[in-house]
């Protein structure tokens, strides 16, 4: 009976372990196939002029004036998606590159479809982040060196390409906005000057504010000497009659000044259009008119030099750490690790089986 239970049990141990094994290592031996890795350290860098306070270690050594947690994780995404592998596959035709090994396991099935292929990619390729020093360690897996360094090396190149677009966009976007605005306020400024010279040419005045002041001192002047005939002619009357010589002559100048001063008075003020007053007052709304221009044409070519420099200042660019080498052994798959695996797996799971099936059994008895 005890002969018979454990042949049983051999048989139960032949089937789920042995055998099970025996295809792992039959399959391991004669069909996986060697893939070869190759791995790169990369860093995003902001450039900047700025000082770079209290810096030691790697980032005084590189110069780093921040490296932006935001960037390293923004890439390590992008590494590792769809985007990638398109445009991974249009330049390297990973299909062809991943299903090329006859591997049952770990190749890539002809049919695949995208995102199979983006499973398998990431697979392939594994990313990782150091959130010390923001380092991101890529590493790529094939069937052959030549290719696990050629598809590191297109990883570099196109992260490279990626960082430099997103730390651009903003700041062009800011630039084009800037030099739009420059645009505007020139041709603002220009309508503005070309309507003060044509209002000076059609008055053929230079400035209305400066005559007026010519008159009004002039006028000022006329009337200064007016209260001085005028004295005069009280001082004369007290002495003289009304029909004197040098009274009438002294009247007549007193006459003949107010009415120059009438006139040239009404050159300031008066309902007529073509007066001084609404000159002066046409004339200070077209000055304002291209003093606001100026401004504003000043205030955009300040605009555009600043989101000029903002540009500079949030250049990005990837710092290779570590370049990627052609590898010179394969290190997957690692056989003896995983037979050996296997093996422990197997029997474990045959114990918890074998543990069942007598609890199993005992109940029933």
């Amino acid at each position: 009976m005890q002969s018979k239970k454990n042949k049983r049990l051999l048989i139960a141990y032949s089937s789920f372990v042995l055998i099970p094994l025996l295809v792992i290592v039959i399959y391991l031996a004669a069909f996986a196939k060697d893939r070869y890795e190759s791995s790169s350290v990369l860093l995003v860098k902001q450039v900047s002029d700025s000082a770079v306070p209290n810096t030691n270690g790697l980032t005084a050594l590189l110069g780093v004036p921040n490296t932006s947690t935001e960037d390293s994780h923004i890439l390590k995404e992008y590494l590792v998606s769809r985007d990638m592998v398109e445009k991974l596959d249009k330049a390297l035709n990973l299909r062809k590159e991943f299903t090329v090994a006859k591997d049952p396991v770990f190749a890539l099935k002809k049919d695949a479809t995208i995102e199979e292929l983006v499973e398998y990619f990431n697979q392939a390729v594994k990313v990782e982040l150091d959130e010390k020093t923001m380092m991101l360690h890529v590493s790529s897996e094939a069937f052959s060196p030549e290719f696990s360094l050629k598809l590191n090396r297109e990883l570099l190149k196109q992260s490279d390409a990626f960082i430099n677009d997103i730390s651009q966009n903003i700041a062009m976007e800011q630039q084009i906005f800037a030099e739009k605005q420059l645009l505007e306020s020139t041709v603002q400024l220009k309508q503005a000057r070309d309507t003060l010279l044509d209002y000076q040419n059609k008055n053929e005045i230079f400035d209305p504010e400066l005559q007026a002041r010519a008159v009004a001192t002039l006028v000022s002047g006329l009337q200064a000497n007016l209260a001085q005939l005028k004295t005069e002619q009280r001082t004369l009357m007290t002495y003289l009659t009304a029909e004197a010589p040098q009274v009438i002559a002294l009247k007549s100048q007193i006459e003949s000044l107010e009415k120059q001063i009438e006139t040239e008075s009404s050159k300031l003020t008066s309902p007529s259009n073509a007066k001084l007053n609404k000159n002066v007052a046409d004339f200070e709304e077209l000055k304002a008119q291209v003093s606001f221009a100026t401004d504003l044409y000043k205030l955009s070519l300040t605009s555009l030099e600043k989101a000029r420099l903002e540009a500079s200042r949030k250049l990005k660019k990837l710092v290779v750490i570590s370049a990627p080498r052609l590898a010179q052994e394969a290190l997957y798959p690692r056989k003896i690790y995983l037979s050996i695996t296997s093996f422990i797996l197997l029997n474990i799971l045959f114990g918890i089986g074998v543990l069942i099936h007598s609890i199993v059994r005992e109940h029933r008895d």
